[in-house]
């Protein structure tokens, strides 16, 4: 290989799609978003812990480093989830439109904006698949001051990264793995069934953001890390294993079967399961139109 190449917004490109080829071994967008509805109860569950509120008020803190919230604005909260970054962006008087495929997760943020009547008037809500999303349809082409996508598998290849670029008058964000994620159970499931790394390459920042320094833009970056002790009754457990790698792989009955084992043999005496999982995430920011970001005070 040339180093040259390295250069080559081509052989990122290139590079990503291999990734993604590696981990996608079956055709996966329905029974993603049937699954995300499935996780929806829980995952909002996890989204309101410490450790969740600490990541919002992390990411905040680096948006607001470079002056992104200095007037208000109109965003994209593209992948919302339970609305926990919209609810944020409203409390701080930005107009936000929050975006999901999966319409269990939109409830989880209806359900907030009943106690928020000052949010509520500032979200509105749009059940969509950005894969298949037209922005001329939306008329959302330039159309909003910041678009923001936290680790969310919408923005999964060079197309769905370059229409979240199309959509924004301003500035992204984008935030991805970086390096592996600790979930001990899923894991060690993952190893009895598939041959390969349970890690997928093409979910980290390595290729978006060495996509973007090849095509001329300089994203800013803040790694943040994670960790928590998760303790779940023994079906709550069984349920979030299943979901977590139905999202990869399919399960049969023996499959059910050795996640059920795992978690019984692991459960104390008052039938809880508790393990530690983690990991690194990478925020990438950058202007759309190749301008370089000054840290304040910097």
């Amino acid at each position: 290989m040339e180093v040259s190449s390295l250069f080559d917004a081509v052989f990122w490109q290139k590079a990503w799609e291999e990734a993604l080829a590696l981990d996608q071994t079956r055709e996966q967008a329905k029974k993603s978003v049937d699954v995300w509805n499935r996780r929806a109860k829980s995952y909002n569950d996890h989204a309101g812990t410490e450790s969740g509120n600490m990541r919002v008020e992390e990411t905040l803190a680096f948006l607001d480093a470079y002056g992104i919230f200095n007037r208000k604005l109109r965003i994209l909260d593209l992948g919302c989830g339970p609305g926990n970054f919209s609810l944020a962006f409203a409390e701080r008087g930005h107009e936000v439109v929050a975006l999901d495929p999966a319409a269990k997760m939109l409830d989880m943020l209806a359900e907030k904006l009943q106690a928020k009547p000052d949010c509520k008037a500032l979200i509105s809500t749009v059940q969509a698949d950005w894969h298949t999303l037209s922005l001329a349809e939306y008329g959302w082409n330039g159309y909003f001051d910041l678009v923001f996508a936290s680790m969310t598998p919408g923005v999964s290849d060079i197309e769905t990264l370059q229409k979240s670029m199309a959509a924004a008058k301003h500035h992204v964000y984008l935030s991805r793995f970086a390096g592996a994620r600790t979930h001990p159970s899923v894991e060690k499931i993952w190893n009895q069934f598939q041959a390969k790394p349970y890690y997928s390459l093409s979910l980290d920042v390595l290729f978006p953001h060495n996509w973007l320094y090849a095509m001329g833009y300089r994203p800013v970056q803040h790694f943040a890390r994670w960790e928590r002790e998760h303790t779940q009754t023994l079906d709550d457990a069984v349920e979030e294993i299943k979901n977590v790698l139905a999202l990869r792989m399919d399960l049969d009955e023996v499959a059910e079967e050795a996640i059920r084992c795992y978690v019984e043999e692991r459960v104390d005496r008052e039938g809880m399961f508790t393990e530690v999982k983690g990991a690194t995430s990478a925020m990438l920011l950058w202007n759309v139109e190749k301008r370089v970001l000054t840290r304040l005070g910097g």
